[in-house]
């Protein structure tokens, strides 16, 4: 009988390290589980606090290119505070200390910090800003093992300025003389009956300052012309020229200052410019901006400096493209000098 006793309280002892290591087990595993979940939420609102922290940036720097263009109504540092506190509060982050070290920052040309967002002035020197966001939450498994609080953060720089590149996507065939933009402010409201206004309606390519038989329109993609040869084919009619209008712009232009490009772009006279341009009404183009041309009729050329924005509003006999002078916000990359009159402004993340 005392034989037969020990077996039993050595598996009396087994069954309690089993249930021992079960336990154990199942907190491991609880954790590990909790570990992959909060590490999952964790790395999603990483990339939350980092896409708030990449717009707020990108807003505040739109506003710091108001001020680089020499717009000091809207390029002001209160502006600036305004358009990150907005971003921040649209994507979820949490409010920011203004006019502090430890909130967002204006930043010069090398990076360095010229001041505090929310102190009253853009400081001299100032290209963009730079700011940080954080995110916090409780986790959902982690706080059993006593995580109550975990938080992730973001650092973003963004630059504004004038645009030194081409703009993204399909370029309007059409160019407009920089001695147009000479003396003009760009519309920022409603297009305007109101001649003394910004936004009043404008003949952009008017005969005097084409060459001669021409009126503005360019040959983009076509053989001896532009700035390189296309995949989309060429032409020289009035269906080619209005392929292009209706956004199917096949673009050599955007290739302006490269090396080695001569930036000419042909005259497309005649009644090839009767084309309707009216699918485009009231929407913001990119148009080509030259500064001297040569020639007449077919023969002549345009050459090219940059882009700008224009709204059109009417096109009557394709002989004078009407709108208003618009300067939108392109994708850098930024310059803080303009290359000519009127060039658009742009911004870009510089993480």
């Amino acid at each position: 009988m005392f034989r037969m006793s020990r077996p039993a309280r050595r598996s009396h002892g087994s069954r309690g390290q089993i249930l021992v290591l079960f336990v154990l087990s199942l907190v491991s595993m609880v954790l590990m589980v909790g570990v992959v979940i909060d590490g999952g939420y964790g790395l999603a609102q990483r990339r939350a606090a980092q896409n708030a922290s990449d717009f707020a940036a990108l807003s505040g720097a739109r506003v710091v290119a108001e001020w680089i263009a020499g717009n000091t109504v809207d390029g002001r540092d209160a502006n600036v505070r305004a358009a990150i506190s907005a971003s921040i509060h649209a994507n979820g982050g949490a409010p920011l200390n203004f006019g502090s070290p430890s909130g967002p920052q204006y930043v010069g040309s090398t990076g360095n910090a010229t001041g505090w967002v929310g102190s009253g002035v853009i400081p001299a020197g100032t290209v963009g800003v730079r700011l940080n966001t954080e995110r916090t939450w409780r986790p959902f498994f982690l706080s059993i093992a006593g995580i109550n609080s975990w938080s992730a953060s973001a650092t973003a720089t963004a630059r504004g300025g004038y645009a030194s590149g081409p703009p993204s996507g399909g370029v309007f065939p059409a160019g407009i003389a920089e001695n147009f933009f000479v003396g003009r402010s760009t519309c920022s409201g409603p297009v305007s009956s109101n001649p003394s206004s910004p936004c009043y309606v404008q003949h952009l390519t008017p005969g005097v300052l084409n060459v001669p038989g021409g009126f503005g329109w360019l040959k983009f993609g076509c053989p001896g012309y532009g700035l390189g040869q296309n995949s989309n084919g060429c032409g020289n009619d009035k269906p080619f020229l209005q392929s292009e209008i209706e956004g199917n712009s096949y673009g050599c232009c955007t290739q302006v200052n490269l090396p080695g490009s001569a930036d000419k772009i042909g005259s497309f006279p005649g009644n090839k410019a009767s084309a309707d341009c009216s699918s485009v009404y009231g929407k913001l183009v990119s148009i080509a901006v030259w500064d001297y041309a040569d020639g007449t009729g077919q023969n002549a050329f345009y050459h090219i400096i940059g882009f700008t924005g224009f709204e059109v509003t009417g096109c009557p006999g394709a002989k004078n493209l009407d709108g208003v002078w618009r300067q939108p916000m392109t994708l850098g990359p930024t310059t803080t000098t303009p290359g000519f009159a009127g060039e658009g402004l742009a911004v870009e993340l510089v993480h």
